[in-house]
């Protein structure tokens, strides 16, 4: 029988075509200068050199040789990436890649916060790897309409979500973080992590999930999320780039560029679809002039800006390296090319292109395979 949770960790590697797979946790998909270095350094003495970036803000290193996991291990962890071997996998933690600049509403230290919380407590180390907590400035982007448990700041308070559903408890700022692992342990006590792996597949929705803050499932928190508009983003005092990764991916070149760029005591944000939010410590021109040298996106008329794509064929189940073919599709604004019908990484914004054989492509939509040539309007 499949394990219950096989979402890679730092420990618990991943196999696959080109290696051993390693997901690095994040909380709140942000990455001060120093874990981002230590991301680089180990994507280049341990992987294959570049950084992918997860739906859910996370980075996998890929190429990773099964001998190597060890000391994958060991500098994950004197890098501040592994804080904890227990909870390797339970810190799941979206935030709004955007809080905190423009007048935007902090986040940070709520993140820290929750994450603390998570890893001081033993019994939340059953968490799966698929759970998820989502902390809202507001303004989206902290996959807040799929999230497990969430926390939306209104106003003076914090409203609490579960299943991605309004809860109907709001409650001080001070017991966001208490309010939101309350709900975590029920989870837990009514099954997930041990029959199945998010709350919307308890037997109720998460109905008793709810009731143990204090609440009752309503109606939907939020709609899915859609990804950050490249360019300079608006934030008031001192400049912020949203910048695409192509794919999903960084190399490490283009990594060491963003750590140049950062804006010292700040964070790197990600987001949805390989976006990631940038607080500047120079003229944002040159910096979206460098960042578009090294092959970054940066506009939204770039090719790639609308487009994701799975590992292709570094996964066995793909059948098609849909990352050598992935690109613009004529009358899909938002394309996610999928190796195969699990449609992995694939973005809430977007609609999948999916391989059903090495030269044949499902559209979104349509029933019929069809011709790369013909899908990308090649003649």
């Amino acid at each position: 029988m499949p394990a219950l949770d096989a979402c890679p960790g730092v420990l618990a590697l991943h196999a696959a075509r080109d290696g051993y797979v390693a997901r690095i946790r994040l909380p709140g998909g942000y990455a001060s200068g120093p874990r981002w270095h230590a991301l680089v350094s180990l994507a280049v003495s341990l992987g294959d050199g570049r950084l992918d970036l997860t739906a859910r803000g996370n980075v996998q290193l890929r190429g990773i040789r099964g001998e190597d996991g060890e000391e994958l291990a060991r500098r994950a962890a004197a890098g501040g990436l592994l804080p904890s071997a227990a909870h390797d996998r339970a810190r799941n933690i979206m935030a709004s890649p955007l809080a905190g600049l423009g007048g935007r509403p902090l986040l940070r230290q709520l993140v820290r916060r929750l994450d603390a919380v998570l890893l001081s407590d033993p019994s939340l180390a059953a968490l799966p790897g698929r759970f998820l907590f989502s902390v809202d400035d507001g303004t989206g982007g902290s996959g807040l309409a799929a999230c497990d448990v969430g926390l939306r700041r209104a106003g003076a308070g914090v409203e609490v979500i579960v299943a991605g559903r309004h809860a109907g408890v709001r409650v001080p700022s001070a017991a966001a973080v208490p309010a939101a692992v309350a709900a975590a342990r029920a989870a837990i006590a009514r099954g997930v992590g041990t029959s199945v792996t998010r709350v919307t597949a308890l037997a109720d929705g998460g109905e008793s999930v709810a009731a143990a803050v204090g609440g009752a499932l309503g109606a939907a928190a939020a709609s899915p999320d859609t990804r950050l508009s490249l360019g300079l983003a608006p934030t008031g005092a001192g400049a912020a780039m949203v910048a695409g990764a192509p794919l999903g991916r960084l190399s490490a070149a283009q990594a060491g560029l963003i750590a140049d760029l950062l804006r010292p005591r700040e964070i790197v944000r990600m987001g949805i679809a390989g976006r990631l939010v940038i607080p500047l410590a120079g003229p944002a021109a040159v910096a979206q002039a460098r960042l578009a040298d090294a092959g970054l996106l940066t506009s939204p008329g770039d090719a790639l800006a609308g487009v994701t794509a799975c590992s292709g064929a570094a996964c066995s189940r793909s059948v098609a390296d849909v990352r050598a073919v992935a690109g613009p599709v004529p009358g899909h604004a938002r394309t996610h090319w999928a190796g195969c019908a699990r449609q992995c990484g694939c973005p809430p914004d977007a609609e999948a292109v999916i391989a059903v054989g090495d030269d044949r492509f499902l559209r979104p939509g349509h029933d019929e395979p069809e011709r790369l040539q013909t899908l990308i309007g090649v003649s």
